[in-house]
């Protein structure tokens, strides 16, 4: 039986640290929960929904939290598939994961989910000298049958770190409002703008406009390189991440306001960018946007593997955003055009290697 709930006095966070940043991981749910720089008190992951919050067929295991992975699917299953069990965003993110091994600066940890049929590794390792930390996961059906499948990491930010100020970079080109996923290609927007249900235009780069929702972008078709940037300029405090286009060509923008007020953002990178069960996906003609596949597909016993980086840092007096992310050898650069600022992550990691 699979392991949903938590045993009264069990510990399960795992803390990975080096002389300059700690990561916490929480086996219930698989959550990337923290990400902070040695004397910060800003962990831009302090995002956590009560278990009101959680959909009905979600209360029964780990609530959202941090950054969690949605495998198998992203967003709501079918109604079948609700009445089999199945949790929102899948059923990893809802149970207890088992560690394999770990160090102060490694973690290897798997799950299996019975109800998907499929199975994850994952493994955790974080540089030794910078607030860097790369993750591979290899995914596995384990049934005799082939299946569609969703795989969407879903880094989500909340204050302190997210507040009006907050700045979203990507390298995102055409995408759309939810609201308009039944026809998405006749309501298209370009990044950083987004063309709301009431026809309004937003600027997704900042965090000025009441108006909840999910934009769905695809990558920059003419780069090997996928990457989103939140910055806040109120603490001077910049996370990102990075990952191979191959891997991951949608980008998938959440934001969630209340009282007037932002709540919450998502960041969220997948192998997506329509929140509906598949089914769905396939009735509306929905399973290719702008020449970019909708769903995955993963064929009995195969294995797939894939990687993201990423990094966290202070940003220089007038920084006012990344405009271009760059990676060579064993350094990350950040550029920021407008200002012309820069700044560089120097890491123990090849990253020649990374897009190979």
């Amino acid at each position: 039986m699979i392991q949903t709930h938590l045993l009264p006095g069990s510990e399960k966070i795992r803390r990975l640290k080096n002389k300059v940043c700690s990561v916490e991981i929480d086996l219930w749910g698989g959550a990337i929960t923290s990400f902070i720089l040695r004397g910060s008190r800003i962990n831009p992951l302090n995002f956590r929904f009560t278990l009101e919050q959680m959909p009905l067929n979600n209360r029964d295991g780990a609530p959202y939290r941090g950054h969690f992975l949605c495998l198998g699917r992203w967003g709501r299953p079918s109604e079948g598939e609700i009445k089999a069990g199945i949790p929102d965003h899948g059923q990893f993110a809802n149970i207890v994961w088992n560690e394999k091994r770990k160090d102060s600066r490694q973690l290897d940890i798997d799950c299996f989910s019975e109800l998907e049929g499929l199975h994850l590794k994952r493994y955790i390792e974080l540089d030794s000298n910078a607030a860097v930390f790369v993750v591979t996961e290899e995914v596995c059906n384990t049934t005799a049958l082939g299946r569609l499948y969703n795989m969407v990491q879903h880094p989500t930010l909340a204050s302190p770190f997210l507040d009006r100020f907050t700045i979203i970079n990507a390298n995102a080109d055409l995408g759309f409002d939810s609201s308009f996923s039944h026809d998405p290609e006749r309501y298209i927007s370009k990044w950083p703008y987004g063309l709301c249900k009431d026809m309004a235009t937003l600027d997704l780069s900042k965090t000025e406009n009441p108006y909840s929702s999910v934009f769905s972008y695809i990558i920059n078709k003419e780069s090997k390189l996928g990457w989103v940037i939140a910055f806040s300029p109120t603490s001077n405090t910049l996370i990102g991440y990075m990952w191979d286009r191959k891997d991951y060509a949608w980008l998938n923008l959440w934001q969630d306001w209340h009282e007037g007020k932002i709540r919450y953002r998502g960041i969220e990178f997948g192998t997506t960018g329509i929140h509906k069960p598949f089914r769905e996906i396939i009735n509306d003609s929905n399973w290719k946007i702008f020449d970019e596949r909708a769903c995955d597909y993963i064929d009995a016993g195969e294995i797939r593997s894939r990687k993201y980086i990423s990094f966290l840092c202070k940003t220089p007096p007038g920084f006012q955003g990344v405009t271009e992310v760059r990676i060579a050898g064993n350094s990350i650069s950040l550029d920021d055009h407008i200002s012309s600022k820069k700044i560089k992550i120097n890491t123990k990691f090849n990253f020649d290697q990374f897009l190979s």
